[in-house]
């Protein structure tokens, strides 16, 4: 009998990432329980762990519970090894979840292709752009994968990086060359700020260790680095925050949640409150029994200024910059 060597290494990669990164994450729900009318599975596929997918996953499991919903959740994380995600949706498609919730990209796109023909829905999260991305034809045209956008329009962002000196003119991106994510969102950066009249300046990394190379790389070139949603970046942003203040280089962000992290400035999306939104994505799929043809992809509507004092003070800012117009400061 042939074996098939590549079923066989993902299954064996997989062995390890659900010894240690499974758990029951329940709402009310039983620890062995048949799905029933009114009680659900939902298997939980996350990328890695950094603060903005773990409050993508605390948001949604939180808010399944405020809604009342009977829930059993398998959440499994593939500690960033893309090589294991078609291996957990395929696990979760033959465990017949009622539901995936695939948070990040790698994971949606697994997801995505583990359940075709099967009518699983998949809801995702923290993904940029799921159309470049081939999780979904359009972000109105759906079969059984739909979910919520992170993109962040950069040009708001960047017409407020224009007013923290007098000469902002190159913008630095530093950026995991494998994430479609990613490439994304350099392509938007870029042609957001030639449109302002700055140019853009990017140094592409394959692992965590390869930031320090990047940061040096880029110090003598930019005025500004610009951190977009890059989730081997989001694993490390303490490292790129201190690395930053230490060599007196700005930071701005579009995520919420690393302005506690010592980035300079934030004007980005709280992660918790997308999982919720998403939570009620599936409510309304699972319980109010919405065609998910008709629940199209969603994008963030708020999004929230913050500044680090701290990182200001060392940068020599103020609270009065321009830049900081309409923020709210935290002192981390």
């Amino acid at each position: 009998m042939k074996l098939n060597i590549k079923k066989y290494m993902a299954m064996v990669l997989l062995v390890p990432v659900i010894m240690t990164g499974c758990q029951s994450e329940e709402a009310n729900s039983p620890q062995e329980q048949d799905s029933t009318d009114n009680s659900y599975k939902i298997g939980i596929s996350q990328l890695m762990e950094h603060p903005s997918l773990d409050q993508s996953r605390e948001g949604f499991v939180d808010r399944l519970k405020e809604l009342g919903l009977d829930v059993q959740i398998d959440y499994v994380n593939s500690q960033g090894d893309v090589n294991t995600v078609q291996a957990i949706a395929e696990k979760f498609v033959k465990d017949k979840v009622d539901m995936i919730y695939a948070i990040a990209t790698p994971p949606a796109q697994a997801a995505r292709q583990a359940t075709k023909d099967t009518g699983i829905p998949v809801l995702f999260s923290a993904v940029t752009d799921p159309v470049f991305s081939q999780i979904v034809d359009g972000l109105d045209k759906i079969d059984n994968v739909t979910g919520l956008s992170n993109k962040v329009e950069p040009s708001q962002i960047l017409k407020s990086v224009k007013n923290l000196k007098e000469e902002i003119n190159v913008i630095g991106i530093i950026y995991n060359i494998g994430e479609s994510n990613s490439e994304i969102q350099v392509k938007e950066v870029t042609a957001a700020a030639e449109e302002l009249g700055m140019t853009v300046e990017t140094a592409g990394i394959t692992s965590a260790n390869d930031i320090p190379q990047a940061i040096n790389t880029l110090e003598k070139k930019i005025d500004v680095l610009y951190i977009v949603s890059d989730n081997t970046v989001a694993s490390s942003i303490q490292l790129v925050a201190n690395l930053c203040i230490e060599k007196k280089i700005m930071t701005v962000s579009i995520v919420e949640s690393q302005i506690s992290d010592g980035i300079l400035m934030v004007n980005g999306l709280n992660y918790y409150d997308h999982g919720k939104q998403a939570a009620d994505m599936a409510k309304a799929i699972l319980v109010d029994k919405k065609d998910i043809k008709d629940v199209h992809v969603e994008k963030p509507t708020v999004l929230n200024k913050k500044v680090n004092l701290n990182t200001m003070e060392i940068l020599g800012l103020t609270k009065d910059n321009k830049a900081f117009e309409g923020a709210e400061f935290i002192e981390q």
